[in-house]
Order: C-alpha cells, then sequence, then structure tokens
C-alpha cells in the first residue's frame, strides 16, 4: 500500500473481511477477493476524482463507475465529513460504499467483466422513542443540550413553536420542555435522531403542545391535541434577533436625521449576515434599493397584507420581483444599507395600505388548517400515545425495529 494514502487515511486490517462482517455487506460473496478497505472521510471541497488522485487510484477505474448513472449522480454530491469506503487491490478499486443517509447506503461492485454495477440498500434500523425533559436556566440551546437533547432536535423544537414562542425574547427562568424524539440505532450503534414527534414547552405559565401527525396522503405537520395547526398565517418574526433595537412608534426622533419621524416597523439587532426569512406567504412585490430603506424586499400576502423588510445587506440568490415565496424562505441577510446606524432588518406590516405595530399583527396571526374532520378520529389514535409518553416524560420508552424508512 502506498504510503500516500496511509496518510489521507483510516486503514482497516481485513485479512478476512467476510468473515469478520458476515450478514452485514452484499459484499461478502466475494470477500476473497476484496482486498484491503480503507475508509476516506471526505474533506473541504474533495471530489472524487481529487480523491483518486490522492489515493494514486486508476482514473480509468473512475470514469467507468462515473458511467453507471446512479453512481455519477451520488458520487458528484458528496459533502465535508462524509465517509467513503474503498476495496482495492493494487491500484484497482473492487468495490466502494457511501452512505446516502441513516437508511440507505450505495455499493458500488466491479463484476468478473471487470464493469462496475450500483445497487442502493436499505439498512436495517432500530427506532427508539425517546423523551427529555428540562427546566430553562440559560436558553434552549443551553439547557437543552444539558437535557441530553442534540441541537438538530433543539432546531425543530424553535421550529414547531416559533408561531406561539419567541425564543429570543420571551423566555423565563423556570419555563419548561418535555420532547419526545425518535433516535436510530444500526448495529447497536446510535446513529442519529430524527423526527420531534410529540413536545411541550410551558412558557411564563401557558402550556404549548403539539404532535406530529403524518394525514393519509403522506404529509405531515404539527398539530395541538385538539387538531389545531400550529402554523399561522405569518411568523412571530422573521430573523433570528439578538433584542429589539426600536419598537413601533409615530413619534420617534430618528437616529440618523435628529428629526421626529415617525417609526413604523420593528427595528431587530443582529449580526450582519444573519438570515431573514419571509414571514408569510406571498408574492414578492419589490426587490432592490429604495432610499433610506437601502436594500428593501417588499412582499404581497393575502388579504390586502404587505410586509416590508429594509437595511438588507444581499438579497436571496435568484430572488426576483413577482416570484412565489413560501413561509420560511430565505429572501436576504441583515445589513446596514441606507439610513442605518447598524446591522440590524427593518420590518413593516402594512394591513390595507395602513402601516400597524408589527409585533401586535403577528401575535394575532390565524392559525393554519386543522385536521379535517374526515381524518379526526385517525388523528386522535395516533395523536393518544405520544400525548401519554409527554405525560410520563422522561421515563423509558418503546424500542421499534425498522427495516426500511
Amino acid at each position: 500500500m502506498h504510503l500516500s494514502r496511509q496518510a489521507d487515511t483510516t486503514r482497516i486490517a481485513l485479512e478476512a473481511f467476510g468473515a469478520t462482517q458476515a450478514g452485514n455487506s452484499a459484499l461478502q460473496a466475494t470477500s476473497a477477493s476484496l482486498g484491503d478497505a480503507i475508509e476516506i472521510i471526505v474533506k473541504r471541497n474533495d471530489t472524487v476524482d481529487q480523491i483518486f488522485r490522492r489515493m494514486e487510484l486508476s482514473l480509468a477505474d473512475l470514469a467507468n463507475i462515473r458511467a453507471v448513472d446512479v453512481a455519477r449522480e451520488a458520487l458528484d454530491r458528496i459533502r465535508p465529513g462524509e465517509m467513503l469506503t474503498f476495496f482495492i487491490q493494487g491500484d484497482q478499486v473492487v468495490a466502494l460504499e457511501r452512505p446516502l443517509s441513516m437508511e440507505q447506503t450505495l455499493k458500488i461492485e466491479r463484476d468478473a467483466s471487470d464493469n462496475f454495477t450500483a445497487s442502493v440498500e436499505e439498512v436495517p434500523l432500530v427506532r427508539h422513542l425517546v423523551a427529555a425533559t428540562g427546566k430553562i436556566r440559560s436558553s434552549l440551546f443551553v439547557d437543552g443540550n444539558a437535557a441530553g437533547l442534540h441541537d438538530a432536535v433543539i432546531r425543530q423544537v424553535e421550529d414547531i413553536f416559533r408561531w406561539d414562542v419567541d425564543f429570543m425574547l420571551d423566555l423565563r427562568i423556570n419555563d419548561s420542555f418535555t420532547v419526545v424524539y425518535e433516535q436510530m440505532e444500526k448495529d447497536g450503534q446510535i446513529v442519529g435522531d430524527r423526527n420531534v414527534l410529540a413536545a411541550e414547552f410551558i412558557n411564563q405559565g401557558t402550556r404549548f403542545r403539539a404532535v406530529r401527525y403524518e394525514n393519509a396522503a403522506g404529509n405531515a405537520d404539527y398539530y395541538t391535541p385538539d387538531g389545531v395547526s400550529l402554523r399561522k398565517a405569518f411568523l412571530k418574526a422573521p430573523v433570528q434577533f439578538s433584542r429589539i433595537s426600536s419598537v413601533f412608534n409615530p413619534n420617534r426622533k430618528h437616529p440618523v436625521l435628529n428629526t421626529i419621524r415617525a417609526h413604523k416597523g420593528v427595528d431587530y439587532a443582529a449580526p450582519s449576515g444573519t438570515k431573514i426569512y419571509a414571514a408569510g406567504a406571498g408574492r414578492v412585490k419589490f426587490v432592490g434599493v429604495k432610499g433610506g430603506f437601502g436594500n428593501l424586499v417588499e412582499l404581497s400576502h393575502a388579504n390586502a397584507i404587505v410586509t416590508r423588510y429594509g437595511h438588507m445587506s444581499r438579497f436571496a440568490k435568484g430572488l426576483k420581483s413577482g416570484q412565489r415565496v413560501e413561509q420560511g424562505e430565505l429572501i436576504g441577510y441583515v445589513g446596514m444599507t441606507g439610513l442605518a446606524t447598524g446591522p440590524h432588518l427593518h420590518f413593516e406590516f402594512i394591513d390595507n395600505g395602513v402601516t400597524i405595530d408589527p409585533q401586535k399583527a403577528l401575535r394575532r396571526s390565524k392559525p393554519g388548517e386543522p385536521v379535517p374532520a374526515a381524518e379526526r378520529t385517525r388523528f386522535e389514535l395516533a395523536a393518544a400515545p405520544l400525548l401519554a409518553r409527554l405525560d410520563a416524560g422522561s421515563a423509558p420508552a418503546a424500542v421499534i425495529a425498522l427495516a426500511a424508512p
């Protein structure tokens, strides 16, 4: 084996690959000819071509592998941190594996005619329903981590309750949370978390509960125990901000112009480059530069409502006038263009031509569609055990075997 390969890889000694991996790989049938197995962690800006060259592997093999449609598509989309497993003889590739997800693995094999075939195998998983509970002492992320939740699960909780709870401004000491979610096991090892199935957040004495329900058409969303959608027409805030630097005020003294000039929106202070999202579904009415707003986006929504987003550093790539945007879709980034003394988002809410206090307007936002009456019984049957798990808190949960996603 070349020393240059060893410098870039973690090598696994496999004198009898089929014996050590019996039952775990479709490759075991040809284990006698597999040779060495080498695991490669994809680096930043890596391509498969660069990896082949670094390992001094046959570029002819790479060309033949890329001639297989399934293989070409998968290997052209490798990401930093992923692991590729090569089975090598000399400078030739005998086989190659790439995990596509927790549930699927791409397997590429050389056949007796020196051609390559590709297949996607389902990986047997075991699903654990686990729960975590905790109290707020600092922030949802800090206290969620302390309760055993990973960041991806905490972000799901934020998304679920984002129409009702502002996790920057509304949190109070002793607020509490309980989360029931899926944890996936593969070959005896926990390999990741999946969906939050139920969650509870008690904020300033008000209890918010959510259950995940997948309807008969296979579409999933979150509802209250009564079947009311947690989604509302508008988000509580269109940006993750550190503080509100200026509120709606018809008589505010302008910090730059030094004159009494109505402040017709809310200023959310946030670092430059922070992502800004559409507060509600609609169409782009204006995108460009407009006076003191600097870089500005205006969105038109149902019922003659317009929202404005000012002082952006830049717009989302490809955003153009007339384009349809969905609620929560990226539209730009926080900046300080126009008349601004620091980086922030200036956000306005205009109802039938009248500019109103955005904070009040967003709090009054109407909920989305409830569970249809025809699926009510189905919803209640699905929600009951999840609500019972919320009541049980962090008690031990069931383990369910999944052969496929």
